[in-house]
C-alpha cells in the first residue's frame, strides 16, 4: 500500500476557493482589526494596515498577514490543470467564464502537463490567446502548440450566482463576511502553515520556492506570486494539483519590505 505524503483535506467544495481553514495551521489570529470602509479582499489574499490603522488590500509591501474572511461580494475560484483539446485556431470553451486577469493579461498558465513541463507564452505572435470574459483559450497557428495537442490549464474565475449557491453563504446568505462582523476582520500575522487560492495562476510552483506579496505593479494585489518586486512572505510548502488546487504556504509572520 502507498500513502499519499500530501497535507489533504475533506473536500466539501467542487470549488477552491479563498483561505482552507480545515488545513490551515494557524499560530496568530486575532479578530480585532478593523478595515477599511471601501476595502475589498478575500478570504485568503493578503492584507495590510493603512495610515489610519486600518486594514487594506496588500500593495506588496509590509503585508500584515492573510485575511481570514471576504469583504467582497464577487468571489474567485482556482483552477489547475484543466486538460482541454485546441484544434486548429478555433476557440476552446474553458468550464468558467470571466477569468481573473492582472491588468490587461498574464492571468492564465497554459502547458503542456499538469506539472507545467513546458509553460506556452500568450500573444497573437506567440502560442496562444485568451477571450477572458468568455473564458476561452484559442491556438496560433503560427506557435508551439501543435494542431490538436492538449493542454493543461490553470486559471481564475469569478464565480457566478449559481456557483456560489453551491458553494454556501454565511448565515447572513452572504459572501461579504467583514461588514455584517461591524466591519472586523480576522487577520493571520504570525508563522502558520496557509492553504489559499489566493495565488498567481500564471506561474510554476516547486516545494521550497520563495514567494512574495503581490505588487501593485503587476497589478497582483493580495495575491501571493513567485515574482520578486513585492514582500518576501514565505515559501512554497505544498504545490497545487488538479485534484488540490490550494497552495499550501509555509508563511514567516508578518513582513516588512
Amino acid at each position: 500500500m502507498t500513502y499519499d505524503p500530501r497535507a489533504s483535506a475533506f473536500r466539501v467544495s467542487s470549488q477552491a476557493v479563498g483561505f482552507d481553514h480545515q488545513r490551515s495551521q494557524i499560530d496568530k489570529a486575532y479578530g480585532v482589526y478593523v478595515a477599511d470602509i471601501n476595502a475589498t479582499f478575500l478570504a485568503g489574499q493578503l492584507v495590510m494596515l493603512n495610515s489610519e490603522q486600518r486594514m487594506v488590500i496588500c500593495n506588496g509591501t509590509n503585508p500584515f498577514g492573510f485575511s481570514k474572511y471576504n469583504k467582497a461580494n464577487t468571489l474567485y475560484a482556482s483552477v489547475f490543470g484543466e486538460r482541454i483539446q485546441l484544434n486548429g485556431t478555433t476557440a476552446t470553451n474553458l468550464k468558467h467564464a470571466n477569468l481573473f486577469v492582472p491588468g490587461t493579461a498574464g492571468g492564465v498558465r497554459v502547458s503542456d502537463d499538469e506539472a507545467g513541463t513546458t509553460v506556452y507564452t500568450e500573444g497573437g505572435g506567440a502560442d496562444y490567446t485568451v477571450n477572458y470574459v468568455n473564458g476561452q483559450i484559442t491556438r496560433v497557428g503560427t506557435g508551439t502548440i501543435g494542431d490538436g495537442d492538449y493542454v493543461y490549464v490553470n486559471y481564475s474565475y469569478a464565480m457566478n450566482e449559481q456557483d456560489m449557491d453551491f458553494f454556501g453563504r454565511n448565515f447572513y446568505n452572504m459572501n461579504n463576511d467583514v461588514d455584517i462582523q461591524n466591519g472586523r476582520v480576522t487577520v493571520v500575522n504570525g508563522k502558520s502553515t496557509i492553504w489559499t487560492s489566493q495565488y498567481d495562476q500564471s506561474e510554476t510552483y516547486a516545494v521550497n520556492d520563495k514567494l512574495y506579496a503581490g505588487a501593485t505593479a503587476d497589478n497582483l494585489d493580495g495575491i501571493v506570486t513567485k515574482k520578486s518586486t513585492g514582500a518576501l512572505i514565505g515559501r512554497v510548502y505544498q504545490v497545487p494539483t488538479a485534484t488540490d488546487p490550494f497552495l499550501g504556504i509555509d508563511y514567516i509572520g508578518s513582513a516588512v519590505s
